[in-house]
């Protein structure tokens, strides 16, 4: 016997978790706990808190070693959920490392246009602050080769139907 088409994608419906993310209005649907174990979901990105504290090129290393990117918050939402739950403070995946003063800061390889640097940053303290750090003031620039909590993100398994 066939089953109505209609019937199917209900129960389909049914065993998935149906998600829409604003301003782009690209809806999806990703399998309920998609992400890994030891990864948190938000929205369609995974994190993981790396164990230790890395300079900044290591913390980038680490992160594709692990099949992701070093994280980059793309909202004031995604950075709090962030600090709540994985770390008050972390490395971001933004650097002025190429040319002084202009910050290129990538989710991936796609530029993120986010920026929330606090009061009076980037600084360029010392004329040696190349790469940025959100704590809960906002952004700071900082050496690249201080060690600082490393959060890598990936894309949580998506089905599109």
């Amino acid at each position: 016997m066939m089953l109505p088409k209609r019937l199917i994608v209900g129960l389909i419906s049914l065993c998935f978790m149906i998600r829409c993310t604003g301003g782009n209005e690209r809806c999806g649907a990703s399998i309920r706990g998609a992400c890994p174990p030891a990864w948190s979901q938000w929205g369609d990105k995974c994190y993981q808190k790396h164990s230790e504290k890395l300079p900044w090129a290591e913390a980038k290393q680490e992160c594709i070693k692990m099949g992701s990117v070093l994280v980059m918050p793309q909202s004031q939402e995604e950075t709090d959920f962030l600090q709540k739950i994985l770390a008050p403070y972390f490395r971001i995946n933004c650097n002025d490392l190429q040319v002084e003063g202009t910050w290129v800061c990538q989710d991936g390889t796609t530029d993120v246009e986010y920026r929330n640097w606090r009061d009076g940053e980037p600084s360029n303290g010392g004329g040696r602050e190349d790469c940025a750090a959100a704590g809960k003031s906002g952004w700071n620039d900082v050496p690249c080769d201080n060690l600082a909590p490393v959060i890598c993100q990936r894309p949580a398994p998506q089905l599109h139907f």
